[in-house]
């Protein structure tokens, strides 16, 4: 949980006779506002003022990153910076202690004291705290308020603070939705003698995270206005090099290239319109490696930026290239800007003397938006147009078996037949199909970097699937919707003992087979050859649905076996539209594994893991789905046609479904408690477990429930079909889907 607390610090004011600041501190939560007091804080003591210009003066001694045409010889000297450090953060904590504040009538102000102990109390310390200083004031801005011993001491990892400016204006950034959703990040380097190699890798590595690095160096005026005006917008605007502020901190430069004069060196206020356009688009954050950038952050929060990173002081080339290392690893991370730098400065204390760790600070609008890497992000979504497209390609995908079968057969009665044989491919795909597609593309639209788990298991759905297809064109059980309505076939004499053999049959139980089921007699010539016709069997199987009939049963077996029909042109165009079903099925399925996978081993590279994983499970649930209607087509169906023995319970990919489903379940399962954050991690695990109750109660009793609705015990599969479809659909994306985009977040 993220806490605020914010001083407003306003001009001197006369109070009873001495000059004071006047400031307003406020505390706030997620909630909003908790305590708000107004108190006066005295100027800075003339000790505290001196071990401050010591600390900007030798701290500088070291910077290299100021303008060129500004740069002072440096001095050479042995200075105890440690010690002075150490002195400055005595005499802040002496100013800032209980006699610095004074209440409106000049004595001795406790409150702040008070409220900020008593705050400390409420916070744990897995608690973030942030912390805002509001001033105009250049001195103030430049006081590292994060060494004041009542803040440090929030959390065991220290606090961050940052500054801000008493004027400020919120502004409305909306993300939109594109087809390569990628954090882009606008480089710019300077002065090339400083040498930038360290922070032009810190910068790639950014992409196996989803960053769209665009590197200029030493660019001319020009072509910086170019790439400012890109319409795709920057996320992030980053400048190695020489950079100097003016005296009171308003006013920034920066040198773009060795030049001297307006060709090299730029004042932020020269592109302020084109900064201006970038903000407005979707500009979050800038950060300044280079010395002396408060005048900088200055001019970009007057224009709304959001966040700005910048150097107090003159700054050495290796503290600068240290922070960003640090700061980067900790912000793809997803942690927030403020614990970013935390974890940055963290490092520089222990690396670089006292006092060097100071000169990073976050310069933030008080209004903006917490900051994260994955807020950078927008859904990769296709425009609207595309979006519709795709979805009446889908909707035609998902009605293009029962139509090719309504046409192909001339009529709803065939369909009906076909509808109660096998509603696993005719049925279920309007009826629950569209909803793992659905969620399959919008769980792809949150990956932001395809990585190798991912890419390896969508190599395997593909593989698995056009396996899958091969075995289920090629294999026995043959579906009569697969044969045109005219299919013939013969089975010479010498072939039939084979079959007989395979399919536990003989000529005996065909021929006993009564007249006005199937007249098997004319069905055999004279030399024992079996002439097998579609339009004479497919009546038969009405008779089966009130008395089994062995040899009927045992014809079938061989009249839907793939050998007897392979050299034939009995196929009909139904089938290709059945192969298209069952591709969209299994890849479905399949490629579940390969958005658990993803989320599972590289879950950095998703960008809303909360809304990832909702879409994930539904797409799950609409799988799970389907597995009734393949439990009806064994348990029924293929009991009917083939006799229980042969419906083929442990065949085929049903072996495989199985198999998968535990795993599927158990991966899921990690990736909420490893991914999900706290808040939605019951409400994830709640709506699995859901689905898997589901599920099994539909392992119990689906199969009855689909033979009566739409089954061979229904009269009229129709109507519930489609009025079932019509309802879930509905439902669903008028429900359920806004729900999902309007309250899940990923904070």
């Amino acid at each position: 949980m993220a806490f605020k607390i914010s001083f407003k610090i306003g001009g001197r004011v006369q109070l009873n006779h001495s000059e004071v600041l006047p400031v307003t501190l406020a505390v706030c939560d997620q909630q909003g506002q908790i305590e708000e007091l107004v108190s006066f804080l005295s100027p800075l003591p003339k000790p505290l003022e001196d071990k401050f210009k010591q600390w900007q003066y030798y701290i500088g001694l070291q910077g290299n990153r100021k303008v060129a045409k500004n740069q002072n010889n440096l001095i050479s000297g042995v200075v105890n910076l440690t010690e002075l450090a150490n002195s400055l953060k005595a005499e802040l904590n002496k100013w800032l202690g209980s006699d610095g504040w004074i209440d409106e009538n000049g004595q001795p102000d406790p409150r702040v004291s008070r409220v900020l102990e008593r705050f400390r109390e409420k916070i744990t310390q897995k608690d973030e705290v942030q912390i805002i200083v509001q001033t105009e004031d250049r001195q103030l801005r430049g006081l590292p308020w994060q060494e004041w011993d009542t803040l440090a001491g929030y959390t065991r990892k220290g606090v961050e603070v940052a500054i801000s400016a008493t004027n400020f204006k919120r502004l409305t950034q909306k993300q939109t939705p594109q087809l390569k959703a990628t954090a882009r990040i606008l480089v710019v380097f300077g002065d090339e003698k400083l040498g930038f190699a360290e922070e032009e890798d810190f910068i790639k590595s950014l992409r196996q995270h989803g960053g769209e690095p665009h590197i200029l160096r030493q660019p001319t005026r020009k072509e910086l206005e170019q790439k400012l005006k890109d319409s795709q917008g920057w996320h992030i605007f980053f400048f190695a090099g020489h950079s100097e502020s003016d005296r009171d901190g308003r006013i920034g430069r920066i040198q773009i290239n060795p030049a001297d004069g307006e060709q090299g060196i730029i004042e932020i206020t020269e592109l302020k319109d084109l900064l201006e356009g970038a903000i407005e688009k979707k500009l979050q954050l800038a950060i300044f490696n280079s010395c002396d950038g408060l005048g900088l952050a200055n001019q970009l929060t007057e224009l709304s930026l959001p966040y700005c990173i910048v150097m107090r002081e003159m700054v050495e080339s290796s503290v600068a290239r240290e922070l960003l290392k640090h700061f980067l690893a900790a912000f793809v991370k997803d942690r927030s800007l403020f614990a970013s730098m935390n974890a940055a400065r963290q490092q520089l204390q222990q690396k670089f003397e006292p006092g060097k760790s100071w000169l990073p600070v976050i310069v933030a609008n008080p209004l903006a938006k917490e900051l994260t890497w994955n807020r950078l992000f927008s859904e990769r979504r296709l425009s609207w147009q595309w979006e519709m497209l795709l979805g009446m390609v889908a909707i035609a995908l998902l009605v293009s078996l029962p139509f090719s079968i309504f046409t192909e057969f001339q009529g709803a009665k065939t369909l009906t037949l076909y509808a109660k044989l096998y509603p696993h491919l005719i049925v279920y795909p309007s009826l629950f199909l569209w909803m793992p597609l659905f969620a399959a593309y919008r769980a792809h639209c949150m990956i932001r970097v395809k990585t190798r788990p991912f890419v390896i298991m969508t190599l395997v759905t593909v593989f698995f699937t056009l396996g899958g297809l091969f075995f289920e064109l090629t294999g026995d059980r043959i579906m009569f919707m697969e044969f045109k309505s005219d299919a013939t076939t013969t089975i010479s004499a010498q072939q039939l003992p084979e079959l007989y053999s395979e399919w536990k049959t003989s000529t005996a139980d065909i021929q006993n087979i009564p007249q006005e089921i199937l007249n098997t007699r004319q069905a055999f010539d004279m030399e024992g050859n079996l002439t097998l016709k579609k339009s004479e069997i497919e009546p038969a199987i009405k008779h089966l649905y009130k008395d089994n009939n062995a040899g009927l049963q045992g014809l079938l077996r061989i009249a839907t076996a793939y050998e007897v029909w392979r050299n034939t042109q009995a196929f009909s165009i139904s089938r290709w539209f059945y192969a298209f079903t069952f591709i969209a099925i299994i890849s479905c399925g399949v490629q579940i594994l390969a958005l658990v996978a993803t989320i599972l081993f590289t879950p950095d590279a998703i960008f809303n893991k909360n809304k990832y994983l909702t879409y994930v499970i539904i797409c799950e649930l609409g799988i799970l789905l389907w597995l009734p209607f393949q439990g009806y087509s064994i348990e029924h169906t293929k009991s009917l046609l083939f006799s229980p023995a042969f419906k083929g319970t442990l065949a085929g990919l049903n072996i495989l479904l199985y198999a998968i489903v535990p795993i599927i379940f158990s991966a899921t399962v990690s990736s909420i408690y490893r991914s999900a954050t706290k808040k939605y991690q019951p409400i994830l695990l709640s709506f699995l477990l859901g689905s898997l109750s589901l599920t099994v109660l539909g392992s119990w009793f689906g199969a009855s429930v689909i033979d009566i609705l739409f089954g061979i015990r229904s009269t009229n599969p129709l109507t519930p079909w489609l009025a079932s479809s019509l309802f879930f659909a509905a439902l669903f994306f008028f429900l359920f889907v806004r729900l999902i985009d309007h309250g899940v977040g990923d904070e």
